[in-house]
């Protein structure tokens, strides 16, 4: 997985579905494509915290300001 691609997926599944031109069983299954490419987008960046604390790390662990609008 790559995150830069899921941001592109999701960008254009928010684009179509804003469209409203879609039927709703396609809409709905892009809604969940959407919602799955969500959460591995989660787990990327719940990683990549983990990695730059680790990293960050001299003796003593660095504090991080998670975004409070993360999903």
């Amino acid at each position: 997985m790559k995150f830069d691609e899921n941001l592109e997926q999701l960008d254009e599944i928010l684009k179509r579905l804003e469209e409203g031109k879609l039927p709703l069983d396609e809409a709905l299954s892009m809604f969940e494509r959407g919602v799955a490419l969500i959460r591995e987008s989660r787990i990327f960046l719940d990683e990549a915290e983990q990695k730059v604390t680790l990293l960050a790390q001299d003796g003593e662990e660095v504090p991080y300001v998670r975004a409070s609008n993360r999903v």
